[in-house]
């Protein structure tokens, strides 16, 4: 007889400590550790990083500073001290630990070493958040787990909801990042606004207003050091020429603005509107941008872009086609789950409430969702595909946190696996 342990739902701040050091315990320190100081030493050598590092790496920095609180505590200041800004990583560990309760000692096995794995890799960490996510939330609506791909290690569907319609519904979970089909991706990009740092300051040491600067690539960054630190001096040499040029590895458009349209603007928390002027100023839209202050008062806003439009939607496209069909296994219904990270559970109710007024042209995500579905000849066993945002963490009362997102789901009701059991499975 097979006994299965609950998948824990909730975790109480008394628990906190003794969860902290099993996790510890079973993973080893040495995976976060390790890693948050290889993100150090890259830091120390482009200061630009930080941030991004500090984004994409987000739940080993979090047990870092846990492993931190431990040691000059001795334990985790549980009560003492505000411990939210590491929720996310103690919840990773409580799902982590509650799905390897339910497994045997191989799978176990197999399981802890993807997870050590994943603090290696930021893509590989958003995937199993994301699955742990998914996990929970069929479980809080009461409902048994098997989870294929951990416990076999292959490339199949991540989560099988075995008591819901007739045979289960199997669940591939796919992690979509705001670098997702980008021709320059953020890494590369603020790796070659570290290069250029010392041109760039010796061509506009004194100004005194703001100048942007556009570079235009044909296709993507160049791979090779010296190409790219070519690159770098044609900027400068355009500054200092105070025309655009065009040359055969780039066009680079330079046009001065007023600075004092930056004063105010806080750049650690910018938002919205910060893009919106960056926007304004430089021409172009949602691309890779710097703002540099100098020292005179004068700022430098530049902009790295591809000729080549960015192609989310057929990256994703060819990821959802091949887990339709290479990882979901045509048996049983399937459901395709797709977390876009850059989009809050605000702007995903924003896209759906907009798509549920008839006269309004459908979104990009609509459009595509209808397409995909309808478009079925090899994958007539999905049975929908969904969309959700990340999820964000919020305080409803004093003593309680919760973390939600939100959910965009498209049925497919005329697959031959249709139930109607499937219905409203992401209603509130």
């Amino acid at each position: 007889m097979k006994i299965q342990m609950p998948f824990r739902t909730s975790i109480y701040d008394y628990e906190l400590d003794q969860l902290f050091r099993r996790f510890r315990h079973l993973i080893g320190e040495s995976n976060w550790r390790q890693r948050v100081k290889k993100l150090e030493e890259e830091i120390r050598g482009n200061k630009f990083l930080r941030h991004y590092h500090l984004q994409e790496n987000d739940i080993a920095y979090q047990f870092n500073y846990c492993s931190n609180l431990e040691r000059q505590y001795g334990t985790l200041p549980v009560g003492r001290m505000d411990l939210s800004p590491v929720y996310p990583a103690l919840a990773f560990a409580s799902h982590c630990l509650s799905t390897m309760d339910r497994m045997g000692a191989e799978n176990r096995t197999r399981t802890i070493g993807r997870i050590r794995g994943a603090f290696r890799n930021p893509e590989d960490m958003r995937a199993l958040q994301l699955e742990f996510t998914v996990g929970l939330h069929f479980s809080k609506l009461g409902h048994r787990l098997a989870w294929p791909e951990l416990e076999t290690g292959g490339d199949t569907y991540d989560l099988l909801v075995e008591d819901i319609g007739p045979t289960g519904l199997e669940v591939e979970c796919k992690a979509v990042s705001e670098e997702k089909g980008r021709q320059i991706p953020t890494r590369y990009a603020l790796e070659f606004w570290n290069l250029m740092q010392r041109d760039l300051m010796a061509a506009t040491r004194g100004l005194r207003g703001g100048l942007s600067i556009v570079i235009k690539l044909p296709s993507k960054l160049p791979t090779s050091f010296a190409e790219r630190k070519e690159l770098a001096k044609l900027v400068a040499k355009t500054i200092l020429s105070g025309q655009s040029q065009i040359y055969p590895q780039a066009d680079i458009l330079i046009r001065y603005f007023d600075a004092r349209l930056l004063a105010g603007i806080d750049w650690i928390n910018a938002g919205s509107g910060a893009r919106e002027l960056i926007e304004s100023i430089t021409g172009t839209t949602n691309r890779q941008a710097m703002v540099t202050g100098l020292r005179g008062g004068g700022a430098v806003m530049c902009v790295i872009q591809s000729s080549q439009d960015d192609s989310l939607f057929d990256a994703v496209q060819k990821t959802t086609k091949r887990a339709a069909v290479k990882q979901l296994t045509g048996k049983r219904p399937g459901l395709i789950l797709l977390e876009f990270g850059g989009m809050s559970p605000e702007g995903m109710e924003s896209l759906a409430e907009h798509d549920n007024v008839p006269s309004n042209t459908p979104t990009g995500l609509r459009r595509w969702a209808s397409e995909f579905l309808s478009n079925c000849t090899d994958r007539d066993h999905v049975v929908g595909i969904g969309f959700l945002s990340r999820g964000t963490v919020r305080r409803p009362s004093s003593n309680v946190v919760t973390s939600s997102g939100s959910a965009y789901v498209f049925p497919r009701r005329d697959s031959n696996q249709w139930d109607d059991a499937f219905s409203g499975l992401f209603n509130q």
